[in-house]
């Protein structure tokens, strides 16, 4: 491995202009520093393997001959295994390495987990239209990336010489970095109409259902969420600049592939392993801003003292320390922060904090199975809830409320919880938002609450596109 420390480079801005125009880019992209989170952001593009699939069909394939030419995924021969996790474990193993760096991630998968592999993990019913066909599983291997250290404003090129020699992928990262930026203004994006999956009163109806369930006893909460889409034409990249500035937090993304593009600005970390120390941070409960400093403040306390999303953190923090507690060492699962308010652009959230020691035996690919889909996004008991959250809503969530981010070559790893998350795909935008129903829950709240949740989503692809 070799690393090239630069203290002179292009803006944030730029970096993702110069690697969302190379093949297969990547950005890992903390655009807000939030109570500690967001110290790195990582770029890559051009990556040597691409694996991904779906319903228990997956395919790895070179991205490019020995001439130079670019393969797809028709290239590749597909292996059909019910768990493509098991699968990516012995792919990655053949590039095992180490990290002595101090940089938390130098290389390695870099992808999304759609919340339908949890078909994969957990056994049911096939109910919900398959409507936009994304991937399960789809993970690039890049053994060339960028890192920037937000607290010391140094950026450092990595290069671990799986494909080439070090120097040279060092050289390639110096010319995408160094490029000279696209002269001109680019083409506004243009939008059609928005449109939901579900009609409000549905909603209502099925928020309802939620609650007969719980007061049977059948379970203790679910996680229900609508879609929003419209027609799209314009630059990815520019998209996603426009998010994230308009939605900042710590768990931002950029996946671009030839098919498809997911752009994610989520504020909710899934999972974080750094050697055999392992920490999730769930969110349950949500206000908008203020108008003012005054209404700021009576929604945060309105939040703080709230029985009812209060209760429902702790039931999930519950079902999350579960969770880590099946791969971690005995006695090592501890909440570190509870009830914590984090502050967005247009929402407060409350948080929790939840760590464990890895167990003797385990990888990260372990600690996924165990978490995997989020608590926080699925609800209580979490088997139930999928199945009910399958019987209510009518479309697959794809990526929504799956997870983004990096499993490196080193074994360490971070993914969020790919909420406040967007796929593009096929000429269609589209966004989910959900919110975790409860007995006490009011319908009319419940629906409003996804509406406030997407705001910043809505208005920031609406203030950057023409209507079509």
């Amino acid at each position: 491995m070799k690393i090239v420390a630069l203290q002179i480079f292009p803006a944030v801005d730029e970096l993702i202009e110069r690697f969302g125009a190379r093949h297969l880019p990547f950005v890992l992209d903390s655009s807000l520093s939030n109570d500690g989170l967001g110290e790195w952001s990582f770029f890559g593009a051009d990556p040597f393997l691409v694996f991904e699939g779906k319903d228990g069909k997956y395919v790895e394939y070179q991205t490019s001959d020995s001439a130079g030419r670019r393969r797809s995924a028709a290239d590749g021969g597909a292996t059909i295994r019910p768990d493509g996790l098991v699968l990516l474990r012995e792919l990655m193993a053949k590039y095992s390495s180490t990290n002595t760096s101090g940089i938390p991630f130098v290389g390695g998968a870099v992808g999304f987990i759609a919340y339908d592999y949890g078909r994969q993990v957990e056994l049911l019913p096939d109910l919900t239209e398959d409507d936009r066909g994304m991937p399960d599983i789809h993970f690039g291997f890049y053994d060339g990336i960028a890192a920037l250290n937000h607290h010391t404003g140094e950026l450092s090129l990595i290069a671990l010489g799986l494909r080439a020699d070090e120097d040279v992928v060092l050289a390639e990262l110096q010319a995408i970095v160094s490029a000279t930026p696209p002269s001109g203004v680019a083409d506004v994006p243009q939008r059609g109409e928005w449109e939901w999956n579900i009609e409000r009163a549905d909603y209502l109806q099925a928020v309802q259902r939620v609650r007969s369930y719980i007061a049977s006893g059948d379970v203790y909460q679910v996680n229900l969420s609508q879609r929003a889409k419209c027609r799209y034409e314009g630059c990815p990249v520019q998209l996603y600049q426009a998010l994230r500035a308009g939605n900042p937090a710590p768990y931002s993304a950029l996946i671009r592939t030839d098919a498809f593009t997911v752009l994610s600005t989520s504020p909710e970390q899934l999972l974080r392993k750094q050697g055999r120390q392992l920490e999730t941070r769930p969110i349950k409960g949500t206000r908008p801003r203020g108008a003012t400093p005054e209404e700021d403040a009576l929604n945060a306390e309105a939040l703080r003292t709230s029985e009812k999303d209060r209760a429902e953190l702790l039931m999930i923090v519950d079902l999350e320390r579960n969770d880590l507690g099946r791969v971690a060492e005995f006695g090592s699962v501890r909440v570190e922060q509870l009830y914590h308010l984090e502050r967005y652009a247009r929402v407060i959230h409350q948080t929790a904090q939840v760590k464990a020691v890895l167990a003797e035996g385990n990888d990260i690919f372990d600690c996924i199975h165990a978490l995997f889909p989020g608590g926080s996004i699925t609800g209580a008991p979490k088997v139930r809830a999928m199945q009910v959250i399958e019987e209510l809503e009518s479309t697959r969530r794809g990526v929504y409320t799956g997870s983004v981010g990096y499993i490196g070559f080193d074994g360490n790893a971070e993914l969020n919880i790919a909420i406040r998350s967007l796929q593009l795909k096929d000429g269609y935008l589209d966004y989910q938002v959900g919110g975790g129903i409860v007995w006490d829950s009011d319908p009319e709240n419940e629906y409003q609450e996804t509406l406030d949740k997407g705001r910043a989503i809505r208005e920031t692809v609406d203030a950057l596109c023409q209507k079509l």
